[in-house]
């Protein structure tokens, strides 16, 4: 076994003392306690005060304790504004996210000498912070970390820092006698709960508010707590997260464009600009037309009228937008997108989003979408692309290790999708790459109280993942992986000897949505779900997106014994209680009326 050497272990401690406040600990500290995939704003999460209590005699007390820890609740509530609150307030001076992971991980011990990315994954995951989080907290510069065979103890590592009291304390180091882990003593969680602007970041209780207050927070213009709220959006928001490419079918007049505009106006605080803007800056609509063959209204062509010129399209000027602003997801909506055929016009893109990958920062990067050339047009294209900053232009035209047009992370693609005579099936390799939710549904009052669909607010991860294929979740999430891929299977056994078989890019789909979804607990009613229900709901849905989207053909391709098949593996998958308001099971039965006409597909 391998371990972080002694040298590395003093190394950290020294590079964070009189740097970062303890009530920072203490955050870390609950992070590393709550029992939950993912941590979201205005939801209470309970933990055990043993358990945070060891943790922070684990991590902080150079001593032994042979004392009881307690088993006692407590909860937490994130605020909209934590993220931002900790950047300000809880750091002294910016600190490099190794020499944490060094402390953090001073007595862990290593099968092998794990690289940088391993130990940033590994505490991205143990912590519950996402690559945004820890960009916009840490310096990411790699730090040459040194390994031993030998385990550190503390008593050993007490002598090495040369400190008389046995609990370490970062804001003065040789003041604290109190226990670590004496949660209302030592300074850890005691200045976190205790300051007085505290809860502008979170909230520490014994009780549980929400069996008091049915939500923290309203707002007027709002009219319903988010908390509720969200729930309507839900398979909006995971499918994103998903994958950032969505495909809203429907009857013309159902809101799919106005949805799209009011994800990204959810995206700011409602008593923003941003907000109040007839259309918000991160959203951007183009009309698709029919007579595009090719992608040169779409994203640009080069003209030779005078020279070699980029004609730059609507598609890569409102990408450069999401490049300039990281920190907020950007919706380009394709209006009735299938007008003409999607590869024609979209080849490019279809491409590169299935390069998606996450890089040693944790951030998700692709393949070019206009590739480096020593040209005239390409030059042409960075000039105009860039043209407020020479020093990002200068990079982007440097030939060796320069950066690239790749699409960026925050950029989220959403076609309307109408199906008449006037418009174009989707090939299966268009479906294959996208998430699709059907909007046939109207609600003859919606719209009527609110200019604004009431949505609440949205935060950064809640719609912007940084995971892309199943590795990147299954091992943090085997339970629920498992049970989706055994689903999967008895799916694959019914589309035996048929066109419409799923392989591996669908089965990381299911993955990332079913995981995606686990925080979300509560039902169209408002409530609370078991974790099997939970599950259950999100491969009803992601089985009509991803593959009823794809079924479609005469009674020759298309058995009605297929489609029974498929009826009975998704009710046997479901909770009896669930099976009335499936998805899966009122399109399945759809398309059987359809198929007795000679014909059947998933689009109305």
């Amino acid at each position: 076994m391998y371990y972080l050497s002694k040298e590395t272990a003093v190394q950290a401690f020294n590079s964070l003392i009189g740097k970062v406040e303890n009530k920072f600990w203490g955050l870390l500290g609950i992070l590393k306690t709550i029992k939950s995939d993912a941590i979201h704003s205005n939801t209470t999460y309970g933990m055990l005060d043993g358990e945070l209590a060891f943790w922070l005699d684990s991590q902080f007390y150079l001593s032994d304790y042979n004392g009881n820890y307690g088993s006692s609740n407590l909860y937490v509530k994130f605020s909209d504004k934590w993220i931002e609150y900790v950047n300000e307030r809880f750091f002294k001076e910016r600190i490099n996210v190794y020499s944490l992971i060094a402390f953090l991980y001073k007595y862990e011990s290593f099968e092998v000498i794990p690289s940088n990315v391993d130990l940033l994954s590994r505490f991205s995951d143990d912590y519950h912070l996402g690559s945004e989080i820890i960009n916009e907290w840490f310096d990411t510069t790699p730090l040459h970390l040194d390994f031993d065979v030998e385990v550190l103890n503390p008593s050993v590592y007490k002598a090495l820092l040369g400190i008389s009291n046995n609990t370490i304390s970062f804001d003065k180091p040789y003041s604290v006698t109190a226990r670590a882990g004496e949660l209302s003593r030592a300074p850890f969680l005691q200045t976190l709960y205790a300051g007085m602007d505290s809860i502008k970041c979170l909230l520490i209780l014994r009780e549980n508010i929400d069996e008091y207050y049915s939500s923290t927070k309203q707002s007027k213009e709002y009219g319903k707590f988010c908390s509720e709220i969200s729930q309507a959006y839900r398979p909006y928001i995971t499918a994103i997260k998903s994958k950032p490419f969505l495909l809203l079918a429907g009857i013309s007049g159902t809101g799919k464009s106005r949805i799209v505009r009011e994800l990204a106006r959810a995206c700011w605080d409602v008593d923003s600009p941003e907000y109040k803007e007839h259309k918000p800056k991160n959203f951007e609509m183009v009309q698709v037309k029919p007579n595009w063959h090719d992608s040169s209204e779409l994203i640009g062509y080069v003209s030779r009228i005078n020279g070699e010129r980029f004609v730059v399209g609507p598609f890569l000027r409102f990408m450069v937008k999401a490049i300039h602003d990281p920190k907020h997801p950007y919706f380009l909506c394709l209006d009735e997108m299938n007008l003409t055929p999607v590869e024609q016009y979209f080849a490019e893109f279809l491409s590169v989003i299935e390069s998606r990958t996450v890089d040693e920062d944790g951030v998700v990067v692709t393949d070019p979408i206009v590739d480096y050339e020593q040209t005239e047009a390409y030059k042409n294209l960075i000039d105009q692309l860039f043209a407020d900053n020479d020093e990002e232009r200068n990079l982007y035209l440097k030939e060796e290790g320069g950066k690239r047009l790749t699409i960026p992370q925050n950029l989220i693609i959403v076609g309307t999708v109408n199906m008449d005579e006037t418009t174009f099936s989707f090939s299966r390799k268009v479906l294959d790459r996208a998430m699709t939710i059907e909007m046939n549904e109207v609600d003859l009052y919606g719209g009527l109280t609110s200019r604004h669909e009431q949505i609440g607010k949205l935060n950064f991860e809640d719609l912007v993942g940084d995971k892309v294929e199943g590795v990147d979740v299954y091992q943090e999430n085997q339970e629920v992986c498992n049970q989706a891929i055994q689903y999967l299977q008895e799916i694959n056994a019914v589309l035996e000897c048929t066109p419409f078989k799923i392989a591996y890019r669908t089965r990381n789909e299911f993955l990332l949505y079913v995981v995606n979804n686990l925080p979300y607990r509560k039902n169209s009613q408002g409530l609370e779900m078991t974790q099997n229900e939970v599950v259950a709901r999100a491969l009803d849905e992601i089985t009509s997106m991803k593959i009823l989207s794809r079924i479609e053909g005469d009674e020759e391709k298309v058995k009605a014994e297929l489609l029974v098949s498929l009826k009975e593996v998704v009710s046997k998958m479901l909770p009896e209680n669930m099976r009335d308001s499936s998805v899966s099971l009122a399109k399945l039965d759809e398309m059987e009326k359809k198929l007795s006409s000679g014909y059947t597909s998933f689009w109305s």
